[in-house]
């Protein structure tokens, strides 16, 4: 096959995202917009990694995932032929802007999949700019990506600076949590935990509770259960976990609390430990482990996820825990009706339940 397609491809090393990646996201659209046409073959394992020096193993990769899409369909002995598109002629380009996968969470990353996958059923061509610890190479993939004008860009975990750089372009932006731009408001999916903090709250007060303490990482913007909890006479205070440098985002949120809770005096143990972060709530369940404390009899332990958390703790947590797939199919929905109609829809609010178990029983 011929690989002169390939001189439209650009790539720019810059940590936050592999080659890999890139290629087979270039050769989704690639297809998708009918450059590369249905019914031709396309290149075998072996071609495709000798034209782009990939490994056999990485090459195979990237046919496995557009085969897996359906963008490719290969055959014993017959090789690799580019099936045709539902959408012959896209409807348009959606840019995404996440986290890196160390500062993903199982939430967002499923969120995400979800996105991908309904804006891309529906016609959607997409790619990618993921930011890493240092902001600034981001945005400088972002202002790259958006000279190709994007329709839309959905932002999970939003910066001001990354508000900014879609004002000065003219972009329109869906940001899901962190911190709205102004003016962007409207466009931003809120995170609301208030049912399920009243439904805390009541279950406190049914268990005679009489202090809360909530512990999360720094800088980690949270809900807050303290408003309702005063108003139920229950005493509710604050712990904030410093993050250890010089390892991973979640490992040094991690063994920062695993070092904090192995101190922390138990004539100091509130009657409950609110944890909004579940890599907080690891470290500290390591080392309550380690000292022989046990939950819930010495103290009950409510956090907000319990991803990742059953080699640690084996029972159900008592927690708070949003439905991954059913936030993604509202900000789909969402999207998609904003894409459609041009003007801004309803804005979904996601909202976790709160769930009994083994740690603060019912």
């Amino acid at each position: 096959m011929d690989n002169s397609f390939l001189d439209r491809f650009q790539f720019t090393p810059n940590g936050t995202m592999t080659f890999a990646d890139a290629l087979c996201t270039f050769l989704k659209e690639e297809i998708a917009y009918g450059h590369l046409k249905a019914g031709d073959p396309f290149p075998t394992i072996k071609e495709l990694a000798a034209m782009t020096g990939l490994s056999f193993r990485v090459a195979r990769g990237v046919v496995e995932e557009l085969a897996r899409e359906g963008y490719v369909h290969s055959r014993p002995h017959v090789g690799t032929i580019i099936l045709p598109r539902e959408f012959t002629a896209l409807h348009g380009r959606v840019l995404f802007a996440l986290p890196d996968v160390d500062a993903c969470s199982y939430h967002v990353t499923m969120i995400a999949d979800v996105l991908r996958h309904r804006l891309g059923a529906a016609g959607y061509a997409f790619s990618t700019v993921v930011f890493s610890s240092d902001e600034q190479i981001g945005l400088t993939f972002l202002k790259h990506e958006l000279v190709r004008i994007p329709d839309v860009v959905i932002v999970i975990y939003g910066t001001k600076a990354v508000g900014k750089c879609l004002r000065e372009a003219g972009a329109k932006g869906v940001f899901i949590y962190g911190d709205p731009p102004k003016g962007e408001e409207s466009r931003w999916i809120r995170f609301s935990a208030e049912e399920a903090i009243s439904n805390f709250s009541r279950h406190c007060v049914r268990n005679g509770v009489k202090r809360v303490v909530q512990v999360r990482f720094v800088g980690n913007e949270t809900p807050d259960a303290c408003r309702m909890l005063e108003r139920n006479r229950i005493k509710c205070t604050w712990m904030t976990v410093p993050r250890m440098d010089g390892l991973g985002r979640y490992e040094g949120i991690e063994r920062s609390a695993y070092n904090m809770f192995l101190k922390l005096s138990r004539a100091s143990y509130p009657d409950v430990f609110l944890f909004w972060d579940d890599f907080v709530a690891q470290g500290a369940l390591t080392a309550f482990l380690r000292r022989g404390v046990r939950i819930p009899e010495d103290v009950k332990v409510v956090t907000l996820s319990n991803r990742g958390l059953g080699p640690v703790y084996s029972e159900p947590l008592t927690r708070f825990e949003c439905d991954a797939s059913e936030a993604g199919e509202k900000i789909s929905a969402y999207a998609l009706s904003l894409l459609a109609k041009g003007r801004v829809p309803p804005t979904p609010v996601i909202t976790p339940y709160y769930i009994f178990g083994c740690t603060f029983p019912y």
